[in-house]
């Protein structure tokens, strides 16, 4: 099952560049591929997260398009820009990585996050407590994460950051 988000904001950065600062300056140990066109974002979005190859779906949807055809959405106002993030359920790298570069976006733009899974908005600061959380799981949560594992018969969560007790 893939997962998505949107950032909505009233500006875009200007480069690749620019994002990596933005989530440099948030202490995130993610590089996004440098060789792509931001305004060109269209598709898998290769990146490294601890040094490892991962990414995710990232492209650009017409905000007021999004806006006119979700009226059960509420938006706060008529947001110019539309980023979108989709990953692999699945993957607990894609979704850290897609999380860390959402959330650096949204900062960098003064935007917001809406959260399709949980169908709501995440403002700046709750998604840097998402991440914060993603990459420091309760007990409880890698509980759960186990439980997982043993239905699957494979951890579908690679050691970024988890201790699995494997």
């Amino acid at each position: 099952m893939s997962m998505e988000m949107i950032v909505m904001s009233d500006r875009q950065i200007d480069s690749m560049a620019e994002w990596q600062a933005a989530i440099d300056r948030e202490g995130y140990p993610l590089q996004l591929a440098a060789d792509i066109k931001f305004e060109y974002l269209s598709g898998f979005l290769p990146s490294h997260l601890r040094g490892e190859l991962t990414g995710f779906e990232c492209f650009h949807e017409d905000a007021a398009n999004l806006i006119r055809n979700h009226p059960d959405i509420k938006f706060d106002h008529d947001w110019k820009y539309c980023l979108a993030f989709a990953w692999l359920g699945s993957k607990w790298k894609e979704l850290m990585a897609a999380w860390m570069a959402g959330t650096a976006y949204a900062h960098a733009t003064d935007g917001i996050i809406f959260d399709a899974a949980q169908e709501k908005f995440v403002t700046r600061d709750e998604a840097r407590q998402i991440v914060h959380e993603l990459e420091h799981p309760t007990p409880a949560q890698q509980a759960a994460m186990g439980e997982v594992r043993s239905e699957l018969g494979f951890d579908p969560w690679p050691k970024v950051g988890i201790k699995n007790g494997n």
